[in-house]
């Protein structure tokens, strides 16, 4: 294992000593200021199939979803709940609780707030996860902006040379071995 997955695998085992699942009030729920950024710069919604259309979910269905793919938050110093990850659940949740004072939902609760580096990669495995873990059906071009947009930086103009990438990935060094687990042509990723 690299040095930055160790780091990374480290800091969650600390993090992860004293969760607690928890019912909590969803308008007590606060997307983490990370994670709102992202949002308001991204449309993770758009990289995903576009069949899938929740209204023909039920709201129980929606409600199992949280507790499979659980919302995951810490609690802040005034009563709060900052989303940490959970993205796409918290996007469900939201068609059916939006002004529903009085609803409860699952939530895996962190006893603290993770340090910047660890928050940092635990959002973007949550939004890695459905484009590169669960097998959806991914396009050269969805991969390529994707990935260029959550790893690429100034600093790191290789999303294989960015430490978050190899805290995540460690044994993807390549395009083609990324290219190769994803079951796509190399000519049709651009990434370096």
């Amino acid at each position: 294992m690299n040095a930055h997955a160790e780091h990374f695998n480290k800091g969650l085992e600390k993090l992860l000593v004293d969760v607690k699942l928890e019912m909590i009030a969803f308008n007590q729920l606060q997307l983490e200021r990370s994670l709102k950024s992202f949002c308001e710069s991204f449309n993770l919604l758009s990289t995903l199939k576009p069949s899938s259309d929740d209204d023909v979910e039920s709201p129980a269905s929606i409600l199992l979803d949280s507790y499979q793919a659980p919302l995951l938050a810490s609690k802040t110093e005034a009563g709060y709940y900052r989303l940490i990850s959970g993205l796409l659940t918290y996007q469900k949740l939201c068609k059916i609780y939006a002004g529903d004072a009085k609803a409860l939902v699952p939530c895996i609760v962190l006893p603290r707030r993770p340090n910047k580096d660890i928050l940092h990669l635990l959002m973007l495995n949550d939004i890695v996860r459905p484009l590169l873990k669960q097998f959806v059906n991914v396009t050269g071009d969805s991969i390529t902006q994707s990935l260029s947009t959550w790893f690429v930086t100034d600093e790191h103009p290789s999303i294989f040379n960015s430490p978050q990438w190899q805290s995540l990935f460690p044994m993807i060094k390549t395009k083609k071995q990324l290219c190769e687990w994803l079951h796509v042509s190399t000519k049709t990723v651009r990434l370096k």
